[in-house]
């Protein structure tokens, strides 16, 4: 769930999942699907969300995988919503699925619970190379890497985590580096030192 995303923000986050291409730039990529509000009511019919989750069970045209962006995704009807969450509850290994939202306490808790949020603020996205804490980790450098880690800056560090597993082009395993930033997310909220919370994080990625 991109929370507080421009359109921008998730193509550049779709462009580190799909590689660059000047198809995605144009609209024109088969294996990115971008769904917007319909109609005067601005709502997400029924109809649409039955149509992205029939193509979701299609294999990649062009890509190793393929993505799925719900622009303004409170906008479900409770029907289009529910219509959603077998899916949800069972992704498809070479799929992903970007909900964009400004408001997600409007989304239904059990589509929300469904979900790993990264929020934007309009603020360019973190800068932060996480290919050389990765790089000690395989190694069992764990000493050195210790020293490496940051002391603060958590969340542009875990940010950074996830803009790196999205670059393995793997869904399964970004979705397991997602549950482990959320165990992560929930240390740090219990005051753990962010360097000993890190480490761990490391440690279940390897």
């Amino acid at each position: 769930m991109l929370i507080g995303a421009t359109k921008e923000e998730a193509i550049a986050l779709v462009k580190q999942i799909l590689g660059p291409s000047p198809k995605i730039d144009s609209g024109n990529h088969p294996d990115l699907h971008y769904y917007a509000p319909e109609g005067k009511s601005g709502l997400h019919p029924v109809a649409s969300i039955h149509q992205m989750i029939s193509e979701m069970s299609l294999p990649p045209f062009e890509a190793k995988c393929k993505v799925f962006i719900l622009e303004d995704a409170e906008a479900m009807l409770p029907s289009s919503s529910n219509a959603l969450l077998k899916t949800l509850e069972e992704p498809n290994q070479d799929t992903y699925f970007l909900l964009m939202t400004s408001h997600p306490d409007r989304l239904l808790p059990t589509i929300r619970s469904r979900l790993f949020p990264i929020k934007f603020n309009a603020v360019e996205l973190p800068s932060t190379d996480f290919t050389p804490y990765i790089a000690l980790a395989v190694q069992g450098e764990w000493d050195k890497l210790l020293d490496e880690l940051p002391e603060d800056c958590p969340e542009d560090f875990l940010k950074s985590c996830l803009q790196w597993a999205t670059q393995q082009k793997n869904p399964a395993y970004f979705q397991k580096v997602s549950g482990y930033v959320e165990e992560a997310e929930k240390a740090l909220q219990h005051n753990l030192k962010p360097r000993t919370v890190f480490l761990n994080l490391l440690f279940q990625m390897i």
